[in-house]
């Protein structure tokens, strides 16, 4: 019975888990340039059975999410008809400085314009700068400003850690930023690759799953009171 609650516990956690993904997921659907997480599960230990004849009889205690996983799959673009909007229709990333000091990547090219003391930049909707290829801030003044964005792809895209407000990190497993030929259209954003229908038709799955684990963490509970109460 212990053993039956740690296995549905267990469950019970990384259905939570999911149901967040499948929720995020959904919240930005219309989000520039976003890219769906999806979820993936793996068994927990398995223990030997204790007192049985049959050679090998193991009892499993559990589910665990093993990795989340950014599906990088491109989007249909939209026309907006401003000219500091850019949609990538190639792989890569825009490079951007954030607020904190640190480079990260994006692939919403919905862009504005910073006027400071030292000159106007290029910047994104979060105020951070966009790149050049040379990891320089851009000038917003520049007569042909498409051309000076910098396009950045990895040896492993997927090995990117997402770090929130549409933004990617490099890791050792995505390996270094590399300045490629990316291929932009300006005048036009890049759409969510999320399918609301799919999410939804997930996280009605994911709720049956987690209803289904909290239904066994109770019915363990009731097992387990009877076990105390006996006479």
């Amino acid at each position: 019975m212990i053993r039956g609650f740690y296995a549905a516990g267990s469950g019970l956690n990384a259905q939570q888990m999911a149901i967040d993904t499948a929720a995020n997921n959904m919240a930005n659907v219309s989000t520039n340039g976003y890219k769906k997480q999806d979820i993936s599960f793996s068994d927990l230990l398995y223990s030997n059975i204790d007192g049985t004849a049959a050679q090998n009889a193991m009892v499993g205690n559990g589910a665990k999410v093993s990795r989340t996983t950014t599906i990088q799959t491109q989007c249909g673009t939209e026309f907006t008809g401003n000219p500091l909007d850019f949609a990538l229709t190639s792989d890569g990333f825009f490079g951007v400085l954030t607020q904190d000091g640190k480079v990260k990547y994006t692939r919403d090219g919905s862009f504005g314009v910073s006027c400071e003391d030292t000159g106007n930049y290029l910047v994104t909707s979060s105020g951070d700068y966009v790149l050049s290829s040379g990891g320089n801030k851009i000038s917003s003044d520049s007569e042909d400003l498409k051309n000076q964005i910098g396009v950045f792809n990895f040896a492993n895209p997927y090995g990117l850690t997402n770090k929130g407000d549409n933004l990617y990190e490099i890791t050792a497993t995505s390996g270094d930023a590399i300045a490629i030929n990316g291929q932009l259209q300006s005048g036009c954003l890049e759409s969510s690759n999320v399918d609301l229908a799919t999410e939804m038709s997930n996280l009605i799955e994911i709720q049956r799953a987690y209803q289904f684990n909290a239904k066994l963490v109770q019915t363990a509970d009731e097992l387990a009171n009877i076990t105390n109460n006996l006479r």
